[in-house]
């Protein structure tokens, strides 16, 4: 999910070793940098576009068509990610991406390694979901439940992608509390020699503080994101269950927020109409407790 630490990581990331990026890209919103590929960016957002979800538009939350990868547009944007992998990665060094907009598009990747004969490492960043709530509404003028309800679905639809393969997670607030020892579980988990000293990349204020997820979607956040901080080294039955409860309320909830013409209307209207959804998402957590998640 975006504003999960995912830059931090990248960085440390291309500091052991890794070719993870051509440039650091830093913005108003990251004097850091972003560390992403701005062509697998470019392609992801084509992905996107083709139904409407472009990334920082209001409609990205809602929820891809029923196997969307095998629509006939996505194999362009397929064809085009073979070809920049090939010549990316052709000197045979580390070589890997961050884009967050990954999570939502893992469904197309699978092909894409079968085809390239790539076996993936998964590194998942996670970050407390008011913390996230607030940044995403600071930087994007987000409403707050819009904010952590994208939250939910990102990282569900993120632990969905990722399944049962091999998966470190990272928790952003981790940096802060033992930066020395994510830093060595990164590195060892991706196969890299320990660097202690890269900790000093680690900036106190960048972590901040923000008082818990409003309703409706508090509690399953906060189930979901204490299940990914107690992951191992695979995600487990129950929160691979979790993240599909989630994605289906996420399919009950598209048609309420198509068919109410949500998006145009002004963020206090948007804030009263995404209100409604507490019922649905009252259902979504019986669902969950009856699995015993």
């Amino acid at each position: 999910m975006h504003r999960s630490g995912t830059s931090l990581c990248a960085n440390m990331l291309h500091e052991l070793g890794v070719d993870i990026a051509e440039t650091a890209g830093p913005s108003a919103n990251n004097q850091r940098g972003h560390w992403e590929r701005p062509r697998i960016n470019d392609l992801h957002d084509a992905a996107l576009a083709i139904f409407g979800r472009g990334w920082n538009t209001p409609t990205h939350h809602l929820a891809l068509p029923e196997a969307w990868w095998t629509d006939p547009r996505i194999e362009k944007v397929r064809r085009s990610l073979v070809t920049y992998l090939e010549r990316s990665m052709a000197h045979g060094r580390p070589f890997g991406f961050k884009d967050p907009r990954t999570s939502r598009l893992l469904a197309m990747w699978p092909q894409i390694l079968e085809e390239l004969s790539l076996d993936p490492t998964y590194i998942f960043c996670v970050r407390d979901p008011a913390q996230v709530a607030r940044s995403i509404t600071a930087r994007d003028s987000l409403a707050a439940d819009q904010a952590a309800y994208r939250w939910l679905i990102t990282n569900a639809q993120a632990v969905h992608g990722v399944g049962r393969a091999p998966v470190c997670v990272i928790a952003y607030e981790t940096w802060f509390t033992d930066a020395a020892d994510t830093l060595d579980r990164l590195a060892r988990f991706a196969g890299l020699p320990a660097r202690p000293g890269l900790t000093t990349l680690v900036d106190a204020g960048l972590r901040h503080d923000a008082d818990g997820v409003a309703e409706p979607v508090a509690a399953v956040a906060n189930r979901l994101h204490a299940a990914l901080l107690a992951a191992g080294g695979r995600f487990d039955a129950r929160l691979l269950d979790l993240a599909d409860t989630i994605l289906g309320c996420e399919r009950a909830v598209m048609p309420f927020l198509r068919d109410a013409a949500l998006l145009p209307l002004s963020v206090a209207e948007q804030n009263r109409a995404i209100g409604d959804l507490h019922g649905l998402v009252e259902r979504l957590r019986g669902r969950a407790d009856g699995k015993g998640v």
